[in-house]
Parts: structure tokens; sequence; C-alpha cells
């Protein structure tokens, strides 16, 4: 029976944590050669087996120590489960799956930069003559164990002699096609699909998130890549991340030359039986997967987006009601904006719960776009006031900014007046410090919309009992919005452009949108009739409070969140 360290061991000197155990009593007496290989971080350690296994989990803090001692144990455990059973012998088939590991580690590393020809010229003369002189193993042995156990095989001598002859091959290949873009020539090595996938069955493989074989061609580096070379959202890039690690899981591996099509449908497949809706699927986890391949056949010269094409054509589920609120739910919201909330709120928020609800149903904006709205984006061309809605503020979705008219009957609410007292700052959260560094706290701003956001979400369907259409309080907003303008006859570029919608034609960027342009159109809207109270809600200022720890955020009941 193995004595386990009950957890993450920290150095008395350098603080660092490490995962040190004993090796089992019943290997005591066994010749282990054979390295383990124990993820730590999103890499794979090679680490020698005496007396004691010994790895730095490369962190001093206890939370992450822990974390990377449960993965790291996991893989170790399985090491001696491995030796626990008698070797298994590999199929030829297997034997040339591993092969191309090697083979597509070397021709992947090398891609962008594949050195001087004559490098490549030594490199197959060497390896010829390790072969004719008998030498494979000394030569390519290591390596093959290192993959033995990066892959968690544990096999007999006979199939590990014949993978070393196999490596001999597949390596040869890969440095004639180096030689080969060394040269210049970058066709694609069509002998490469002679490789069949390995479908590993150790859990290392499974638990890494970047295959050491991939090179730039993994899914996750392909991703990063993506993300560090557009203006993406980095909420997009974690729940991206999240999608491809459930397709790597079930495919065995990251590489993006060896996703076949079977693969996606697969995939696809395994989410339809999960119960996922067409729309989930399509929009959100193929969309992951296609937009990466994209990615990789752009910029990295992938021979094709297998993706493409393969979709959940199901039907989507039948609508569950209207999508906006109607004109009756409308006014009664508006109506009760002028009673307020009886719960004890900051000022901000009670601020929140009077304006928001008015600001969405004459702009169509998302919540967080007016939650997060200061007074110095209340601007105005001439006499004519108008919002600029910018990811400065906190964010936008498009990540671009734009300009939104102000309905005269906001004006005779009294909304320019409010942002005027308020000042430069914002006006339904508590505001910052002037020293924070908020272009290093992004998520920490807009969690303070946000939740002004959700304090309105709870107020409309908590305190004034009104059901969310959809379950969503706030977009609902938005969608009484859009069916009201298409009644009213607003131009449809105008009213696009003021939501902050794409454009569906390039055409339709050129140009301005005047302030004046913006009115017209919005003046389109008729006011909304409701019995109007003088009650107002405060515009003192508050003062600015530093930016809390994600343990301090307000917990919010999940169906409000981002509604």
């Amino acid at each position: 029976m193995s004595l386990r360290m009950p957890g993450p061991w920290k150095h008395p000197d350098t603080g660092i944590y490490y995962l040190r155990q004993r090796r089992p009593k019943e290997f005591a007496s066994t010749q282990i050669e054979e390295p383990v290989a124990i993820p730590v971080a999103e890499t794979i350690r090679f680490v020698k087996v005496g007396a004691m296994v010994k790895v730095s989990l490369a962190t001093k803090n206890r939370e992450e120590a822990k974390a990377r001692y449960r993965e790291a144990d996991a893989a170790l455990q399985e090491f001696w489960q491995r030796y626990r059973a008698s070797p298994q012998p590999l199929t030829q088939k297997q034997i040339q799956a591993l092969a191309g590991l090697l083979y597509y580690q070397l021709v992947g590393m090398m891609d962008s930069e594949p050195g001087e020809e004559g490098i490549w010229t030594a490199a197959l003369r060497l390896n010829q003559g390790k072969m004719e002189r008998g030498e494979l193993d000394g030569w390519f042995g290591p390596s093959v164990d290192e993959l033995f156990a990066r892959e968690g095989v544990r096999t007999d001598p006979l199939s590990r002699t014949r993978v070393v002859h196999a490596a001999f091959g597949a390596i040869q290949r890969a440095a004639e096609v180096n030689q080969r873009k060394a040269q210049g020539d970058y066709t694609p090595d069509e002998g490469a699909k002679r490789f069949p996938v390995w479908e590993s069955s150790g859990e290392v493989a499974a638990r890494t998130t970047a295959s050491a074989s991939a090179g730039k061609f993994d899914l996750f580096v392909l991703l990063d890549h993506k993300f560090d070379t557009q203006s993406l959202d980095e909420t997009t890039r974690k729940a991206y991340r999240g999608r491809l690690k459930k397709f790597v899981e079930l495919i065995g591996h990251s590489d993006a030359r060896r996703v076949t099509k079977d693969d996606v449908r697969r995939w696809r497949d395994k989410l339809i039986a999960e119960g996922r809706p067409p729309k989930t699927i399509n929009d959100n986890y193929q969309a992951a997967l296609s937009s990466v391949l994209s990615h990789a056949v752009d910029e990295f010269s992938l021979a094709d987006n297998v993706a493409k094409g393969v979709r959940d054509k199901r039907s989507g589920p039948e609508p569950r009601g209207p999508k906006g609120y109607d004109a009756d739910q409308a006014k009664t919201i508006l109506a009760a904006t002028f009673k307020g909330t009886a719960k004890a709120i900051s000022a901000p928020h009670r601020r929140a719960i009077f304006w928001v609800p008015w600001m969405l149903a004459y702009t169509g904006l998302r919540v967080t776009e007016v939650t997060q709205l200061r007074g110095v984006d209340v601007r105005a061309e001439g006499d004519t006031p108008f919002l600029f809605i910018t990811p400065a503020a906190g964010s936008t979705k498009s990540k671009k900014a734009w300009t939104m008219a102000v309905h005269p009957h906001l004006v005779e609410l009294g909304l320019i007046d409010m942002f005027k007292a308020i000042g430069d700052g914002p006006a339904f959260y508590v505001p910052y410090p002037a020293e924070a560094d908020l272009s290093a706290n992004a998520a920490s701003m807009r969690a303070r919309a946000q939740e002004a956001g959700n304090r309105v979400a709870e107020w409309i369907t908590d305190e004034l009992g009104i059901p969310a259409p959809l379950d969503r309080p706030n977009r609902a907003w938005r969608h009484l919005f859009t069916s009201l303008s298409r009644v009213h006859g607003l131009d449809t570029q105008a009213r696009n452009y003021m939501m902050g919608s794409n454009p569906k034609d390039a055409r339709e960027g050129y140009g301005e949108w005047p302030a004046a342009t913006l009115l017209r159109e919005i003046k389109k809207l008729p006011r909304f009739e409701v019995e109007e109270g003088i009650y107002r809600p405060s515009t003192e200022r508050v003062e600015p409070q530093p930016i809390r720890g994600r343990s301090a955020k307000r917990k919010v009941p999940k169906r409000h969140r981002g509604r």
C-alpha cells in the first residue's frame, strides 16, 4: 500500500509547493527505469522514480498547489496502476500511431524556422548511420520512453523495440520534410497520412491541455493566437477554451491537423445525445471549434476546416412565449419607477431602478451599456444631446463605440439634468478611486455595472412580480424597442447603429451619423404614457470604493445574471 502524502508539501526555504510521495512498498525491489510523466500547469514533467517521487508544483499559492497536486497525484497513481498490471503488447496500428506523434512533434516545432538545409542533411546521415550500426535503441530509446510516459503506455520489450524502429522511420520522414522547408518548399507531406490516430488510454494525455506533438497546430495554441491577434472578448476566449477541452477529451488529442470530419460529427452527435438544443450546439460548441480551425487555415495553412458545414440541422424548440414585454407590462414597470424600492440600497442603485427601465425602453441598448454610463458619456452636438456608448466605460459587445439619441421624453423626465448633477463619473454604481488601474481590472469594472443591472432585474421580477419574457427581464426591453421601431417606421440602418449591431453590409459603415439625424428617427417612437409622480432618486455623489476581490462580490440569483 502506498504511503501517500495528504497534500502538497511546502519547501521550508523557497515556499514552493511539491508533490512528494514514497514509492509503494510492493515496488521496493522493482527496477523502474522509465520516467513518470507528471502534469504541472499545462506542461508535462518527466520525473525519475527513486525511493521518493518528488516534483515541483511551480507555485507558492496554497490553493493553486492543491489543484495541481490533485492532477499530479492522479497521474502518479495511474503510473503505479500500470505497473501493477501486466505489460500489454502493442498492435502494428498502435506502433505506427505512436511513431506518428514523434513525426508531428518534429515537423510542428520546426515549421516556422526549419533552419539550414545542411543541418537536416547531417541529421539524416547521422540517423541512418545509427540504424546501420544497430544503435537505434541508444539513440531513439529515450525519446520513445518519454513518449510512453506521456501517453500512458507500459508495454513489453519486443513492442518497445518495434516502436524504436518505427520512430526511426518517422523521424527520418520528418527530417526530410524539414529539409524541404529549409529549401523553401512547404508542400504538404501527403505521406503523413500513413500515420493512424493514436488513441491514448493514459490519464496524463487526457489531462494535458496542450499536446506536445501538435506544436503551433495545437487547438489551444491556435485559440490563443486567434485571440491575441484579434479584437475579441476575454470572456469568449474562456468559453471557447472550455468547449475545445470537451472536444479534445472526446477525440483524445488536440492536433488540428489530425481532426477529421468524423470527429466533428461524433462531437455533434454527442452534444445532441446530451440534450443540448440546436442553437447552443451550432452557435456555441461548433462555432468555437470551427472558428479556431478556420484561423489555422487562414494563418498557418491548415489544409481544410473540417468543421465547416457540420451542424445540428434539427428544428429549434417551440417558442416559449413573446420575447419582449407587451405594452401593458412596460407601462406597469415604468409607472412603478416613481415609487422606487423599499429595500435599503445605495444611491447609485436607486438611480438605476428609476432610470434604467426608462432608458432601456427608449434606447434598446444592452443593460450594461446603460448601467456603465458616466456623466462624461452624455454629450451634445449643438443643442442635440446624445449618449456616447464606449468600451472605455466598461465594455461593449462589438468592442466598438457609437452614439445613441436621447428621446425627448427622457429629457423631460430629467435624464440630462441627473447626469450633470452627478458629474463625470458613473451614475449607477459606486465609482472607483482615481488611482485605480481599470485597464488591469476590466472584469471588476464590468462587475459593478452588471450588479446594477441585476438590481434592476430583481426589482422587476421579485418586487413588482412581473414575469420576465424568456427569463430575461432586461433583455426584454431590447426586443420591445425593436418591435416598436418596426411598427413606427424607424430607419433600419439608424436603428441598428444606435443598438450597436454590426452592419450587415460594409456600405452601411461609411459616413457618419449626426446626432440630429438619430434624434429624427428616435422621435418616431411614441411616448410611454404613464401617471408620472414627482419622485426622482437622489443625485448625491458617493465616495469611491476600491476594487473588491472576487470573494466580496454580492451573490446574485442565477436567473438574473447577465439578463
